[in-house]
């Protein structure tokens, strides 16, 4: 699943496509889960998912605190993408992947 970085984005929270709600953990109780997900790099990053607890619509953001440092370690901006990658572990349990990527030409990108 990707999505493509808007300003509100790289300056307040990562606003998550509604979509992405059917692979990340359940909100079982509360309104906040953590997803720990390994980047391309090799570094773990534990982003912090909220959704509104009232209304129709959950509006799900990855919390400023760990996603600002993702954003300045990779050097965000707008218009670079992100891609999540859901991978199944019989022994360990579902896994993230998290890849930064820049557009280096017309269709190309790079992990960063």
């Amino acid at each position: 699943m990707e999505k493509y970085l808007t300003k509100n984005d790289v300056g307040r929270k990562f606003s998550v496509p509604a979509g992405w709600l059917r692979i990340l953990p359940e909100f079982r109780e509360g309104h906040e889960v953590v997803v720990r997900a390994l980047d391309g790099k090799g570094f773990y990053w534990a982003f912090y998912c909220a959704i509104r607890e009232r209304g129709r619509y959950k509006k799900p953001v990855f919390q400023s605190r760990e996603w600002f440092k993702f954003v300045n370690q990779k050097g965000l901006k707008v218009g670079d993408k992100i891609v999540l990658c859901e991978e199944e572990d019989l022994f360990r349990g579902t896994k993230y992947r998290i890849r930064a990527q820049k557009c280096i030409g017309e269709g190309l990108w790079v992990d960063v």
